[in-house]
């Protein structure tokens, strides 16, 4: 029988990223006459696009338009917003 040896990995390392670099959130009223433009820059990580949506339908408000970039490690998010 082979024994397979795994790597310790803390579980405060998976934070590591976001607690270095919070998510930035830049709300523009003026870029868009019937809407405000909301711009995330964060950390990459599994359900942050999820987190966000449901932040901000939490807040009764419309996403009619969102762009979506990534790098791989980092993604930025615009979206346009209306109150109902």
């Amino acid at each position: 029988m082979e024994i397979i040896y795994q790597p310790y990995i803390d579980p405060e390392f998976e934070s590591l990223i976001e607690r270095m670099y919070p998510p930035r959130v830049c709300i523009d009223n003026d870029a868009c006459e019937d809407c405000t433009l909301v711009k995330v820059d964060s950390a990459n990580k599994h359900g942050i696009l999820l987190e966000m949506v449901q932040v901000l339908t939490d807040l009764d408000l419309v996403i009619s338009k969102s762009y979506i970039s990534s790098d791989g490690g980092w993604f930025m998010d615009g979206q346009c917003l209306h109150t109902p």
